[in-house]
């Protein structure tokens, strides 16, 4: 169907058209990127009937998320392939975007299904699973003692954990003992800080059949924790192989109340 080009329109009637505010036409004209067809002799603004194609294309790649900038670019010269590019561009972006939201979903489902399983777990219960390999960055304890890591030297090394971090996301975060410092010293010593976080990194719990067990209860009780870990797999019979994970599943990140601190002991086991 052929436009009427002797039809126009006012500011008033073209917003209405679009259910857009008369300032929003007032500022496009501004920046120069939906300009009227003419102006009466007294400055009023008037839209010719092709505009209205114009001005529903301008709204619809704004609805897409394009900035005016580009828009405004887009329509000076616009044919069928620039607007492909313009489109192409945004496709792209939009894919990125979506992909950046997956991965931080996924980041915030880990979380809360570690927060979830030790909250509604049997405590001082051991469990039997088979784990995925997981990435996770760590860091040294620097300074370790005859009997015990103090927690000055665990914070040290935590800060610096942090640091190496950046800007990645830790999805949970603890300490790494070796079964022997376990069995000699109740988990009194640990060599480690890691953290799990969203792969690669250079660094993986390996996959495999792990056992583990949660415990309620502030960290001064950590030594009973190990002890009740350790003659839970003795009591089974089970062969260890690696280090113990100490995970601090539920910390004062989550609650304040050392009372509800769950913290996880996980070891993998030979099959």
């Amino acid at each position: 169907m052929k436009i009427d080009e002797s039809i126009y329109y006012t500011p008033h009637q073209m917003a209405s058209f679009f259910s857009i505010s008369r300032d929003t036409l007032l500022f496009y004209d501004r920046i120069g990127l939906f300009t009227p067809a003419m102006r009466k002799n007294n400055g009023y603004r008037l839209y010719s009937a092709s505009q209205v194609n114009e001005l529903d294309t301008i709204l619809t790649l704004k609805d897409l998320g394009i900035p005016l900038a580009a828009i405004k670019e887009a329509v000076a010269s616009i044919n069928t392939p620039s607007f492909l590019s313009l489109l192409e561009n945004e496709e792209a972006s939009i894919i990125g975007k979506i992909r950046e939201c997956n991965a931080r979903l996924g980041i915030v489902k880990a979380i809360k299904s570690s927060i979830n399983e030790a909250s509604k777990s049997e405590k001082e219960k051991l469990y039997k699973t088979r784990l995925k390999k997981t990435p996770y960055i760590e860091m040294p304890i620097r300074k370790i003692g005859k009997t015990e890591t103090s927690d000055t030297a665990w914070q040290e090394a935590y800060s610096r954990l942090i640091a190496k971090a950046g800007c990645r996301t830790m999805i949970t975060t603890g300490s790494i003992v070796t079964m022997e410092d376990a069995r000699n010293t109740l988990g009194s010593i640990c060599r480690k800080v890691y953290a799990t976080v969203p792969g690669p990194a250079e660094t993986y719990i390996p996959a495999g059949e792990y056992a583990y067990m949660f415990f309620k209860g502030a960290l001064s009780s950590l030594n009973e924790f190990y002890a009740s870990f350790l003659k839970a797999i003795d009591d089974e019979g089970l062969s260890t192989t690696g280090d113990i994970y100490e995970e601090l599943t539920i910390s004062s990140i989550v609650t304040r109340d050392e009372k509800e601190h769950v913290t996880k002991l996980f070891v993998r086991i030979s099959e």
